[in-house]
């Protein structure tokens, strides 16, 4: 069965504000202290430490979508530094929002070697493109990454047939926090050799690690703060329903109350303060 690879043209603040009186890029703008993420969808963040801004996995196209995209890619591309992509599927590396970024950021893109046709389709100049390869850490703005491998899922909680060893998850060490951004992967011993993440993304898909591996990785990492992904976004049928529809509550119910009250089930433009 092939996946899918590209998506039809398709806030809650922690402690205070609500989402209908501040737009999501004033709020960007606007955080200048210590850590905050924001969650746009699937495995769409931004994350934002001083004045460093980087995202992982945009996809800012409002068609198919269950809400609004909060932010347009016009206005964020002139504050993003780095666009981290795991991998090459079409609600992860969405061409509409990296054309944009492409032509009107400055940014870098990070991503693995799979995904560099789809980069030069999208007019990504080369001098902007840092390649990650699963197990090599690097430095970039400060960050130390560390990419670990991805193996995609399908559905019948199958391996995915085009599953490419190529494909990154990352962990970032930003201003002393460590955050795991998975990617699109079943549960490996990477995740579980990791030995401190204070922040944790997490897709409770049938083609990711759904409920049971959702909760053995976050047994494992205890994480100061856990956030479910790749839930909620796009209307789910029959045909997408293993990647679309996700299970975050389902998760939660099967953790300790210690964890609970460590996991954070955000809306489409929510934001939360890490530090």
């Amino acid at each position: 069965m092939r996946f899918l690879v590209c998506i039809p043209a398709f806030l809650l603040l922690f402690n205070a504000t609500d989402g209908q009186g501040s737009r999501m890029i004033d709020q960007i703008k606007a955080h200048k202290t210590g850590t905050a993420v924001w969650w746009i969808g699937q495995d769409s963040w931004i994350i934002k430490s001083g004045d460093l801004v980087i995202s992982t996995d945009l996809f800012l196209q409002d068609e198919g979508r269950i809400s609004p995209v909060p932010v347009d890619p016009h206005e964020l591309a002139p504050i993003l530094d780095i666009a981290f992509i795991t991998h090459g599927h079409g609600d992860h590396f969405e061409p509409y929002t990296n054309k944009i970024l492409a032509a009107e950021s400055k940014c870098r893109f990070v991503l693995p070697e799979s995904c560099l046709d789809e980069a030069a389709e999208m007019k990504i100049p080369d001098n902007r493109i840092t390649v990650a390869r699963p197990r090599v850490p690097f430095e970039i703005e400060g960050i130390r990454v560390e990419p670990l491998r991805a193996l995609h899922g399908n559905s019948n909680f199958a391996i995915y047939y085009d599953a490419n060893m190529q494909d990154c998850g990352y962990l970032f060490t930003i201003s002393g926090l460590r955050i795991l951004q998975p990617g699109d992967t079943y549960l490996l011993e990477d995740h579980l050799f990791l030995k401190k993440v204070d922040v944790l993304f997490f897709s409770p898909t049938e083609h990711n690690m759904y409920i049971d591996n959702s909760v053995i990785l976050i047994n494992a990492l205890d994480p100061e703060y856990i956030f479910p992904q790749h839930h909620s976004t796009v209307a789910v049928d029959e045909e997408n329903r293993f990647w679309a529809k996700g299970y975050p509550d389902e998760v939660k119910i099967r953790l300790s109350n210690a964890l609970r009250q460590r996991y954070h089930i955000l809306k489409t433009g929510e934001m939360m303060e890490i530090k």
